[in-house]
């Protein structure tokens, strides 16, 4: 594997147990990370991405509503229109029919 020189088998009897109990902990952190740290970058850009998609479907609906109000108002003037077309028809009718009743004629 690898070897220690003996100066720092030495340093390390010296440092006692509490730095074998950092090394083993500090070990083990790493692995930990090395393992879970890979799968926890994978799962911040896969969120990354549906957050992507969200907002760009959030724009779609946006767009299309705003298609959807401005042609449902335009069909609403529409209606309006002829509405007020319709009433003043009828108010011509009305007046022709007056008129005729104050002749005698009808």
């Amino acid at each position: 594997m690898f070897s220690l020189s003996p100066a720092i088998v030495q340093a390390l009897i010296n440092a006692g147990g509490g730095l074998l109990i950092a090394l083993v902990i500090l070990l083990g952190l790493y692995r930990l990370a090395d393992k879970h740290g890979v799968q926890f970058i994978a799962a911040q850009q896969a969120q990354a991405v549906a957050m992507g998609k969200q907002a760009e479907s959030m724009e779609d609906m946006k767009t299309a509503i705003k298609e959807f109000v401005g042609r449902d108002n335009s069909e609403h003037r529409e209606i309006l229109i002829l509405q007020k077309l319709t009433i003043d028809k009828l108010k011509d009718l009305e007046g022709a029919l007056n008129g005729g009743r104050e002749k005698g004629t009808v």
